[in-house]
């Protein structure tokens, strides 16, 4: 079951900084199109903004100029999950619903066209706050403005439970395989000067926490 997740929350929801990604679009007509992208990096912490890019002349570039929506859905470690990834990664004609392909399935979102993709386990909903062309990319910048998950993957704070959303990254087309990153360490801070306080000030300021 996917449970809505609070603005306050976000943030903390959308960790590591950079994951691998499903980016869900539509075109004008409604069409839907699905696309991998091995870095989809948090930008913002509040509001919560998520950027990532695209080749110009793309189905999910031309989607996002024509709508200014799309959904970042953050697939797990499985190899159910990794093999559809390659599959919507593939360069498939305009107009072929790569969901289908991959035997994924599209759930409605909560706020906006582009569907939320069932297997994967973190969903963040985002319009468009801008875009830039440069070289042979588009970087395109979204604000969130919904964000739900697997009830599963998050606890009654809205932190990740790791060993159930298992966190997914791409090590690069030159290596071509999946790594994961959800063992979490925490360590102490070995300065003690003023720097430390002013950080933490900034730190409460933002998220609210000692």
């Amino acid at each position: 079951m996917k449970i809505v997740q609070p603005e306050a929350w976000w943030d903390r929801l959308f960790a590591p900084s950079s994951a691998l990604a499903i980016i869900t679009t539509v075109d004008s007509a409604g069409a839907v199109n699905a696309a991998a992208f091995g870095t989809c990096t948090r930008v913002n912490h509040n509001p919560v903004d998520i950027a990532f890019t695209c080749r110009p002349g793309k189905d999910t570039t031309a989607n996002v100029l024509a709508t200014g929506e799309f959904i970042v859905n953050l697939p797990r470690f499985d190899e159910a999950s990794l093999e559809a990834v390659r599959v919507v990664g593939l360069p498939f004609k305009r107009g072929v619903n790569e969901l289908d392909r991959a035997g994924l399935h599209a759930i409605p979102a909560l706020a906006l066209k582009p569907p939320r993709i069932a297997e994967c386990s973190r969903h963040f909903e985002c319009r468009v706050e801008w875009t830039h062309e440069w070289s042979d990319r588009v970087m395109i910048v979204g604000r969130v403005i919904s964000a739900s998950t697997d009830e599963d993957c998050v606890d009654d704070q809205g932190y990740v439970r790791w060993e159930a959303a298992r966190s997914a990254h791409f090590a690069g087309a030159s290596y071509n395989y999946f790594v994961a990153a959800y063992h979490v360490m925490k360590v102490r801070q070995p300065y003690e000067g003023p720097e430390v306080e002013e950080y933490d000030a900034f730190e409460r300021a933002i998220f609210g926490q000692a």
